[in-house]
């Protein structure tokens, strides 16, 4: 139902900011576009991403990247959405580079 609201919004000329926890990689896929399409990252690598989300999903890291790999598909603006803990999931830089380059965004903010 979600694309129903984004056709509405875009009918009546409003921008649509959709951010998600990246946790849903077909819906993504199925999402029609809309004015600006956020990806939370909120870590770098597996082990973080379960302590700082606390996931409902035990694949939630495949899911993730996977949902990443979709947003590099989308023909948008994309926005790779960086999460920061001090002293939880700031360490891992490289690994968030090699998200980000997964994702291949057009923005990046953290």
């Amino acid at each position: 139902r979600i694309n129903e609201l984004i056709g509405e919004l875009h009918a009546r000329k409003i921008s649509s900011f959709l951010v998600t926890n990246a946790q849903f990689p077909e819906a993504i896929r199925t999402l029609r576009p809309v004015t600006q399409l956020y990806v939370s990252v909120d870590a770098p690598n597996k082990d973080d991403l379960e302590e700082v989300d606390r996931p409902l999903f035990r694949d939630a890291w495949e899911r993730l990247r996977e949902s990443l790999v979709i947003l590099r598909e989308k023909k948008q603006r994309t926005v790779a959405r960086l999460t920061l803990v001090k002293g939880h999931n700031e360490g891992d830089i490289a690994g968030y580079a090699e998200l980000i380059a997964l994702g291949e965004p057009t923005l990046v903010e953290v």
